[in-house]
């Protein structure tokens, strides 16, 4: 073996040079370079060429190769005897090839069953999260996908999938719930009605047109309210916002006047462009002044401004408590100061509008007197 090892030293040889042609490592010890007898040695023209030497009874082939590394050039020589050639070539080297070969092709089959059972393995858990969310109906949006047992870089997808099933179950929850009560709010209408029209010439036809008129209003909030909640309904442009704003105070003009109530109206003297849609933008302002109008008694005024990154609406009323104000934009909620026989959803449609264009909606309670609501753009 060690006579093999020191042939092999002779039929093999490698040297490092700088790029000045000195040697910095050699697999032989002997710090000089590969070049023919009787020349100077140029590391640049000799890694154009191919070289052929001897060297101890051996004929070798020198390939110099120039290497780049962190903006310095390496040469790298490499030696090989024509006898090393000539063994990798003959017929037990051949045979040695092929059985290398073999051996190859075994490892790899043996890599890819390991492989696909380590696979099989570590997906197992996440098969059996696959069929158990498959199984997730409208009736067991109460369930989760368990993290037990899943490797760890799975662990923050189902974390996502069960926050997305929780919000799902909420949303679910509060349409079952306003289902439940728009049905309780129409259902007393409907019976008054169904009572009057059962009196056979005694029903008073006021009350009669004053209940259809409550349930026209209810059902209408009620198809603005499912609009609005859906941000695919709404067309986004730009606008000015001052215009929208005085369609909104010109429709609400009689209205004021049949309640005593005057609108004023502060605009910016240039336009107010925003991104936003007309028809929600005018309901969002049409509610918001309505209810400042409802709540102001006959003699005063109404204030609505129409600044560059905002709409505000203020009232002279008897303001909010502060106990109402976690149920200001609840649905169906009315507060104790309304001069009208509203459905209670003026508010959760202005919610819902300044939601789908990513506005604030901010509630000043205490102005002394009155309330104001304010719409900020940012």
């Amino acid at each position: 073996m060690q006579l093999l090892y020191e042939a092999l030293k002779l039929d093999s040889i490698y040297r490092i040079l700088d790029d000045q042609g000195a040697v910095l490592i050699a697999s032989d010890d002997v710090m000089l370079p590969l070049f023919a007898a009787g020349t100077q040695f140029d590391p640049k023209s000799a890694a154009a060429t191919d070289l052929i030497l001897s060297r101890a009874g051996l004929r070798l082939h020198v390939f110099t190769k120039a290497v780049s590394l962190k903006k310095k050039t390496f040469y790298i020589q490499v030696a090989r005897s024509e006898r090393m050639h000539q063994a990798i070539i003959s017929s037990d080297s051949a045979s040695f090839m092929a059985a290398s070969g073999i051996a190859a092709l075994i490892a790899i089959l043996v890599f890819t069953i390991v492989v696909w059972f380590t696979f099989n393995r570590a997906l197992r858990p996440l098969r059996v999260a696959s069929d158990a969310a498959s199984r997730i109906e409208s009736s067991s949006l109460d369930f989760r996908l368990s993290t037990a047992a899943m490797p760890a870089e799975l662990v923050p997808l189902i974390d996502a999938f069960n926050k997305a099933l929780g919000r799902l179950e909420l949303g679910y929850r509060q349409q079952q719930e306003f289902l439940a009560t728009v049905a309780h709010e129409l259902k007393t209408p409907l019976a008054l009605i169904r009572g009057q029209i059962e009196l056979d010439g005694v029903a008073d036809r006021a009350l009669l047109l004053k209940d259809v008129d409550l349930m026209a209003r209810q059902v209408h909030q009620l198809l603005h309210l499912a609009e609005v909640s859906d941000r695919k309904n709404f067309v986004f442009e730009q606008l000015d916002a001052r215009d929208v704003t005085r369609r909104a105070v010109e429709h609400l003009g009689r209205l004021a006047d049949r309640l005593g109530v005057f609108i004023l109206c502060n605009a910016a003297p240039e336009k107010v462009l925003i991104m936003a849609d007309s028809g929600a933008l005018f309901v969002l302002v049409k509610n918001l002044l309505e209810n400042a109008l409802h709540h102001s008694p006959a003699g005063t005024g109404v204030l609505i401004t129409i600044a560059a990154d905002c709409i505000s609406v203020r009232d002279h009323g008897n303001g909010i408590a502060q106990d109402n104000l976690p149920r200001l934009f609840k649905r169906f909620w009315r507060g104790e100061n309304r001069r009208d026989e509203g459905a209670g959803l003026g508010l959760s449609i202005c919610q819902e509008i300044a939601v789908a264009h990513d506005w604030r909606l901010i509630v000043h309670h205490d102005q002394d007197p009155g309330a104001e609501f304010v719409v900020a753009f940012h």
